[in-house]
């Protein structure tokens, strides 16, 4: 398992605790001196210098920071340098309110290609690699992130963006690209159709995906992993923090590294803001410790997940945390109960007939609401009797109580039927307060 930087990522423990505290503290003292934000937050905690910082544990002594912060100081109230010094923007992929600005010097820049150099080989992907970036280049992060990571890694790059899936096959099979990065939905939509075209799955070269920019369901991978005979790696990253390149999971399969030299994580009780154990659920918090542009301290990134700092067979020291099974503020409320997406498609993904596209539609009539699961079926309805669609609905009814203790309104589909998304894929649409 080839690593890209051995220095950082094998570090014993205790060294990377005494560079994590070295870097800790010099950064609130960045903070302090640039930004007025955190002089006055840090001030009111009582904290007047990196010096008040003794050990990691004191790091609790530090407010949160959170996106509420970041709308109040839209567009650049918390740079910490001046725009002169601004070599790129870029933005989240969010599509209501102000968007998450992303600012970098000339040393973010080189420090995130890092990252994502780091995250690719630990994918697997090599500089021998033929590497197609199926997401959208543009303001959002994805892209170019990847994009500089595989040049440092020495990678031949195929910038293919988002859309256009005939040409995206196109250069997957005359390229010889051996190696795709793209949101997990729209690699296994890509999959399916190799798997199902007049091409076998070894006119192409691939040989590993990559996920990034939404969530990875076991389904979506397996699929893929079984219709291309590939290696399947997750990622995590947030505009917040350079984009990709937070955490990347190895060969090993045990969960994505994060950059600890770069990120201090933390998880915390989301209600008490109480930090949790290793291996316990709760909302994840990261802080900069080596950032120019846009240093955050005590981010609440809403992603719950937990971390392990339990070795790992790929040699790697740095703990690695979960994928997230959902963010606190995907949750949405159906007659009372708390739901996330993601116990929908736990209860979707045990009934086998259905495929890993679906969308929920949530609507408002008088003061009741409503809500319909509309989900494509592995196979045409018209392949289906009324009594097979109607056990299908029964399944599926009784593992949507089990899951998230709910009875949902539920529309088989045709293959096919919803749209495709490039980019990050809206599964819920809520249209109860669209007149609000």
């Amino acid at each position: 398992m080839a690593i890209f930087n051995p220095e950082m990522e094998t570090m014993a423990r205790e060294q990377l605790a005494k560079l994590q505290l070295h870097r800790l503290r010099h950064m609130v003292d960045y903070c302090v001196q640039r930004v007025p934000f955190y002089i006055n937050r840090l001030g009111e905690a009582g904290i007047s210098s990196g010096a008040d910082i003794r050990t990691l544990d004191d790091i609790r002594h530090i407010p949160f920071t959170t996106k509420d912060d970041l709308r109040e100081n839209y567009l650049d109230g918390l740079l910490a340098v001046p725009k002169g010094e601004i070599a790129r923007i870029h933005a989240s992929s969010g599509t209501t309110g102000k968007p998450t600005m992303g600012f970098y010097t000339r040393r973010d820049l080189d420090t995130w290609a890092e990252l994502s150099a780091r995250m690719l080989a630990q994918g697997g992907v090599t500089p021998e690699d033929v590497l197609q970036v199926s997401v959208s280049y543009g303001l959002f992060t994805g892209a170019f992130g990847i994009h500089g990571g595989a040049e440092k890694l020495g990678c031949t790059i195929v910038p293919a963006s988002a859309g256009n899936t005939h040409k995206q096959l196109l250069m997957l099979r005359d390229c010889g690209v051996t190696a795709l990065i793209a949101t997990p939905s729209y690699a296994a939509y890509l999959s399916d159709l190799i798997a199902h075209s007049d091409d076998s799955s070894e006119t192409y070269s691939l040989r590993r995906v990559l996920f990034g920019a939404e969530r990875t369901t076991d389904s979506m991978r397996r699929a893929v992993e079984r219709n291309l005979n590939c290696f399947t790696a997750d990622n995590y990253g947030l505009t917040e923090f350079f984009g990709p390149g937070v955490s990347g999971e190895c060969e090993a399969q045990a969960g994505m590294h994060i950059a600890e030299d770069v990120f201090y994580p933390e998880i915390i009780e989301p209600e008490t803001g109480v930090p949790l154990p290793d291996g316990e659920e709760g909302e994840l918090v990261l802080t900069s410790l080596y950032r120019e542009a846009l240093p955050l301290l005590r981010y609440r990134t809403r992603d719950l997940t937990s971390i392990t700092h339990e070795p790992c067979s790929c040699g790697r020291t740095s703990c690695r945390m979960r994928a997230p099974k959902a963010r606190t503020d995907d949750m949405f409320v159906f007659k009372g109960v708390n739901i996330f997406p993601s116990e929908i498609e736990r209860a979707m993904y045990a009934v086998e007939e259905l495929s890993p596209y679906y969308r929920i539609i949530l609507t408002r009539a008088g003061y009741q609401d409503s809500a319909k699961l509309r989900v494509e079926l592995r196979q045409p309805l018209s392949s289906f009797s009324e009594r097979e669609l109607a056990q299908i609905e029964e399944k599926l009814t009784a593992r949507l109580r089990e899951a998230a203790g709910v009875k949902l309104g539920i529309e088989l589909l045709d293959p096919d039927t919803l749209e495709r998304f490039t980019g990050k894929a809206k599964r819920v649409e809520d249209l109860r307060y669209s007149a609000d």
